[in-house]
């Protein structure tokens, strides 16, 4: 009957230790955040470096970095990065930022 016992606890431990193994082993955030903007053009993902100063704001997530309030900041790999107002930045076809609506 102890054998039984103590097969039953040392079950019951190995499950339990498991599944905190696996919530540990899951992501806390993703490597890069998206880049929230309105124009029709998709933004590149944000590089961990831009990734501080966030949270909601109007139900969308930004990350502002240095940028000041109304602002976030944007990210065009191939050239520029900087500040726009929420949502309205997005890059060119060449690379560069813009700020201010795209109508494509």
């Amino acid at each position: 009957m102890k054998t039984w016992m103590g097969v039953a606890a040392l079950l019951v431990a190995m499950t339990t230790t498991g599944a905190a193994a696996d919530r540990r082993l899951e992501p806390q955030h993703s490597p890069a955040v998206a880049q929230f903007s309105y124009s029709w053009a998709a933004t590149p993902l944000l590089p961990r470096r831009l990734q501080n100063h966030c949270g909601y704001v109007n139900g969308h997530f930004i990350c502002a970095d240095r940028c000041g309030v109304d602002y976030q900041v944007y990210y065009c790999p191939n050239t520029a990065s900087g500040c726009c107002h929420i949502g309205l930045g997005y890059c060119d076809s060449a690379g560069r930022l813009r700020c201010g609506p795209a109508w494509f």
